[in-house]
């Protein structure tokens, strides 16, 4: 069976390239987010802080209010960024590839991905190409215009790229903006899955 082709490979920031943190957090303080009527008001209120249409701090605050988080917002990102944990061993796997071949896309709750980075100490100007953070963008995946932003940026067709993500619904995007895809569990699994390509 012939390799699919690619130039480079997109990671996701949360539950890739680092652990926890933010999901953490949700199965942790929220359980009225996972109530069926929970998650769908969470990922409106996902989609407007990762657009930036929502500050960090207005998103914690309807925390409170809609779901009853007894917690500050302050209280709130320090959990958030604790219990992120980075990903050893995919990180290992990025340093290997090198930094032509990678970059990362993340939604992120406003500046949240790029703190996550800082206090975990992953070197991303070293790893990666270019990093693409949702809220600066104003474009958030799983939307088509989001693929396509950053494949234009990179300078690659929609075939010649790898999205790498933990949600189905943004690995379901990034096929549909015509790009190759892998759903993230973990690192063996993800070893494997990339050996399904070549880089060219």
């Amino acid at each position: 069976m012939k390799k699919s082709s690619i130039k480079v490979i997109i990671f996701d920031l949360g539950g890739v390239v680092v652990r926890g943190g933010y999901l953490d957090f949700i199965n942790n303080y929220c359980m009225a987010c996972l109530t069926p009527l929970g998650k769908r008001k969470i990922l409106e209120l996902e989609r407007e802080v990762n657009l930036g249409n929502m500050t960090e701090k207005e998103f914690y605050k309807s925390m409170q209010n809609v779901f009853g988080v007894h917690l500050s917002p302050e209280q709130m990102r320090r959990i958030i960024v604790q219990r992120a944990k980075k990903n050893r061993q995919i990180l290992g796997i990025i340093s290997k590839l090198g930094k032509k071949r990678v970059a990362m896309f993340t939604n992120s709750i406003g500046h949240m991905a790029t703190e996550v980075l800082r206090v975990k100490k992953v070197p991303a100007k070293k790893l990666f190409r270019k990093v693409f953070v949702s809220s600066t963008m104003h474009l958030v995946k799983p939307d088509a215009e989001a693929y396509r932003y950053i494949l234009k940026n990179l300078k690659v067709q929609p075939a010649e790229a790898l999205m790498v993500d933990d949600r189905v619904v943004n690995i379901k995007g990034a096929r549909r903006a015509g790009m190759n895809a892998i759903l993230y569990r973990n690192a063996a699994k993800f070893k494997k899955e990339l050996g399904k390509y070549d880089f060219i």
